[in-house]
């Protein structure tokens, strides 16, 4: 059997984290059959507690590889730094974590839905280095601003915060309650990204304004 030589050859956890991942792509859920996954590798379930040790664990590995994903989109299709204004930069790069979650819905809410990331040093690190990433774009919006560097986490926090929140909210149907006015785009939400930026701008201004 050709996946059997493929195990052989120390492939089987590459090929299981893919073939997760394409499932994954099929349906809408996160929820995932370690059965019929190594029914579909075309191995036994005691091949793949050979390379791991729970199916949490191999979750955790699958929801890494979204963060690294998410990662080469940006590396990908975002422009440099300094080849735009840093604002605009920031939104850009919300529009795009929009796209990458409403494009693999399960994967994503796989990546946030699973068990608490500490737990898996390898997911743990990929949703880190996934946050620095927004925290250097963040970041360089606000020094734009002309804000100190003590207000990056917020600003990225902020922006992390509003696009997950409106992708959680369009996958559960939740945006589609009003019957009037008119409808929050995926386009259109990263342009909120700008408002924590200016609310932090007026934070320091009182901050600096306080008396001793």
């Amino acid at each position: 059997m050709t996946t059997t030589s493929t195990y052989h050859h120390g492939n089987l956890r590459d090929t299981l984290v893919a073939t997760a991942i394409a499932q994954l792509a099929q349906q809408h859920d996160a929820a995932l059959s370690l059965r019929e996954l190594a029914r579909t590798v075309g191995v036994s379930i005691a091949a793949v507690y050979r390379h791991f040790p729970s199916k949490e664990a191999l979750l955790a590995d699958v929801a890494a590889a979204g963060f690294a994903s998410l990662i080469v989109k940006w590396e990908a299709e975002l422009p440099p730094p300094g080849s735009l204004p840093a604002e605009q930069r920031f939104q850009l790069l919300g529009q795009q974590y929009i796209e990458f979650a409403l494009a693999a819905p399960a994967h994503y809410r796989l990546m946030f839905e699973h068990q608490d990331v500490r737990q898996f040093p390898a997911l743990l690190e990929a949703a880190q280095t996934c946050f620095q990433y927004v925290l250097q774009t963040a970041g360089a919006a606000v020094r734009e601003a002309g804000l100190d560097a003590r207000w990056d986490k917020a600003a990225a926090s902020a922006g992390w915060s509003l696009g997950h929140g409106y992708v959680m909210l369009l996958l559960s149907g939740r945006l589609a309650m009003a019957d009037s006015g008119d409808d929050l785009s995926p386009a259109m939400v990263p342009r909120f990204f700008q408002l924590p930026v200016a609310a932090l701008r007026q934070a320091h201004q009182q901050a600096e304004e306080k008396p001793l």
